[in-house]
């Protein structure tokens, strides 16, 4: 005579719970590889799969703890470039040379006169033995004492231009923005400049597409 199980859900039958567990299982199994192979299955559902099974991995000390996935790492701020107000004087004490004319050419010795950080390792700075501009690597230089306050010549956009195709090292500016100039041509028709917006240096026209700032002294 066969006896009644007394399994309850306080008082579960061992046996028959095994066994709904290896049904439920080939259950989820056949639905799987059925998502996979009609491309059904989606991150959710393998997400959820691997917080199932990673309880019982090899590589689980204890199968009975459930674990959980790791919070999400914290994300780093932002690093602002940091535009200076007054330039500083660098020295290099080692040479560099950069892939292409947005970085400056550097020999050891040079002076160079820094107007932005792009950010902790990177500036931006004009060549004054070369005359020529761009990024560099702060690591290859020191501040030193800075070179005589000049009134920095600022010269404001009217129009804006992409820089000349045939020229690559011209420089692109927008309406409204500002450019320092580094240095001026010996024609007077150009100048090398340095767009205070873009943080980016190169060639300027001097023509109707710019005015000059006028700094008035204090009265």
């Amino acid at each position: 005579m066969e006896t009644k199980s007394k399994s309850s859900p306080t008082n579960p039958d061992i046996a028959l719970l095994t066994l709904d567990v290896k049904m439920q299982i080939r259950i989820l199994y056949a639905k799987v590889t059925f998502l996979q192979e009609t491309g059904g299955m989606t991150k959710e559902i393998e997400r959820m799969m691997t917080q199932i099974t990673a309880p019982y991995t090899k590589d689980n000390p204890n199968p009975l703890l459930i674990t959980r996935p790791p919070p999400p790492a914290p994300v780093a701020p932002a690093v602002t470039p940091k535009l200076l107000l007054k330039a500083e004087t660098m020295q290099a004490h080692s040479e560099y040379i950069g892939p292409d004319w947005k970085h400056v050419l550097i020999k050891p010795g040079d002076i160079l006169i820094v107007y932005a950080y792009i950010n902790k390792v990177t500036a931006v700075g004009f060549n004054t033995r070369t005359h020529l501009g761009g990024r560099f690597p702060v690591d290859i230089s020191k501040k030193v004492e800075p070179q005589p306050y000049v009134e920095p010549d600022i010269l404001l956009c009217l129009i804006s231009s992409c820089g000349e195709n045939s020229d690559p090292s011209s420089l692109a500016f927008k309406s409204g923005q500002y450019i320092r100039v580094c240095r001026r041509e010996k024609d007077a028709r150009s100048a090398y400049g340095f767009n205070q917006s873009t943080l980016s240096m190169g060639k300027i026209p001097l023509n109707n597409n710019f005015t000059k700032v006028e700094w008035h002294k204090a009265t």
